[in-house]
């Protein structure tokens, strides 16, 4: 059977899957976490280590990636991926006009992230005809709109929890960069730090959705990336599901798509 090697390159880690390819028509739509057989993850500075794990697994059909790391990243992913005498050419993708049914807003189409594009067309195959926000926790915060229609109408980004927590060591004096936990009444400083940013990130969500939501009724969200699985539990007035890797999902059906 066919396999597809996807891969997604973000500003901290690169996430990378594994997938057959659908046989036949199932009845439905394929996605991509029940073709899925072997994931990673990995550091950028670790990216050369990756042909490791791939020699083990047989040559892919296709290798399709996102990248919003810029060119640094090009030459040790190529290198790795050299691991094969035979790999098929890269497709490395870029924000359409149009693709898998879902229609670009933005002014400049091609501006648009392609990580951001991917994850849209993910949240398209697995929501459906619905309204939805499209709501990516990386190291940068994504939250966009796609209408039942498949049209994206514009979204938002902010810095991920991450991000607003080393700001706050960075540019404090006292405050440290230390983990803390999420808890509704924080009692100490690296509590109140994790969870204030928790929060910044929670009522961004619910206030974009309260804003859309009267033109969109069947309004519902998506959650996707690392700090997305604590986020979700805290949107106590929006529908929210939790989908590990949209970026992946959308990659999916971008191969799915592509023509031999």
């Amino acid at each position: 059977m066919s396999q597809y090697l996807l891969i997604d390159i973000g500003n901290t880690f690169l996430k990378w899957g594994r997938y057959d390819a659908p046989a036949g028509n199932g009845g439905g739509p394929a996605l991509a976490h029940d073709h899925a057989i072997a994931f990673g993850r990995v550091l950028l500075d670790e990216i050369a280590s990756l042909a490791h794990d791939w020699s083990r697994l047989p040559v892919p059909k296709r290798v399709v990636v996102s990248n919003v790391a810029g060119t640094a990243v090009l030459n040790p992913l190529l290198h790795a991926l050299e691991t094969w005498s035979d790999t098929p050419r890269i497709r490395m993708i870029v924000s359409r006009a149009e693709e898998c049914g879902v229609r670009n807003g933005y002014l400049n189409p091609a501006a648009l992230g392609c990580d951001r594009w991917a994850a849209m067309i993910g949240a398209r195959a697995v929501i459906g005809p619905q309204p939805v926000l499209v709501t990516v926790c990386g190291t940068a915060s994504t939250i966009d709109l796609l209408t039942a229609d498949g049209d994206f109408l514009g979204g938002n980004i902010l810095p991920g929890v991450g991000l607003m927590q080393r700001a706050l060591h960075q540019n404090t004096a006292t405050l440290p960069d230390s983990p803390g936990e999420y808890v509704d009444h924080p009692r100490q400083t690296v509590d109140a730090i994790h969870s204030g940013c928790m929060n910044a990130m929670a009522g961004a969500v619910e206030r974009l959705y309260r804003i859309y939501h009267p033109a969109h009724p069947a309004l519902k969200c998506i959650i996707s990336g690392g700090a997305g699985r604590a986020l979700a539990p805290l949107l106590t007035t929006v529908q929210s599901s939790y989908y590990e890797n949209l970026v992946l999902e959308g990659l999916y059906q971008i191969a799915l798509s592509m023509r031999d």
